[in-house]
Parts: C-alpha cells; structure tokens; sequence
C-alpha cells in the first residue's frame, strides 16, 4: 500500500448511466479499501506478536522474582543480612554494626 491516500470516488456513484467507467471507479474503491484491509490484517499479527513478546518477558520476570524471593529467604534463615526492598536485593546490616 502507498503512503499516499487514495480517494474513494463515492462522490461520482451516484451518476446514474452505469457505464463501464463507473465500473471501473467501483472496483477501483474495492481495491483501495482491500489494500487498508491487509494492512489492518498485517498490524494485528505485529499487535499479537509484541503481546505474545510481553506475555513471555512478563513470566520469566515473574520466574525470576520468585526465584530471587526463595534466595533471599534461604539466605535469610541462614542469619545473612538481605532482604528485597523495592525489588532490589538489599544488605540490611546498619552502618557502624
């Protein structure tokens, strides 16, 4: 599809003589309007595969906080000074201890 609009030529359908060139100005306008089609078509794939993308990122993070939370409390029943504040690991030992 051209980056350049095309126009529908709706404002001359209305010309009653249904000679061959309103035949062709009607196909023309299925061809224009089928061309936006595909692309809405091709947009959606993209749509679903960044989502799918998403989907994915967003359970290995999940994986992965679950993970660093186990860590963290095996650490932690080991008396280690650690703990995950705003989804950092942190040493929670005081200055000057």
């Amino acid at each position: 599809m051209d980056n350049d609009k095309q126009a529908l030529a709706t404002d001359e359908l209305s010309i009653i003589p249904l000679n061959n060139n309103w035949y062709q100005k009607l196909a023309s306008n299925f061809e224009i309007i089928q061309s936006y089609l595909n692309k809405l078509d091709t947009d959606e794939l993209e749509v679903n595969d960044l989502k799918n993308k998403f989907d994915d990122i967003s359970g290995k993070m999940n994986v992965y906080d679950t993970n660093m939370q186990a860590i963290v409390n095996i650490l932690s029943d080991y008396d280690v000074p650690i703990a995950i504040v705003d989804g950092k690991v942190v040493d929670t030992t005081k200055e000057g201890e």
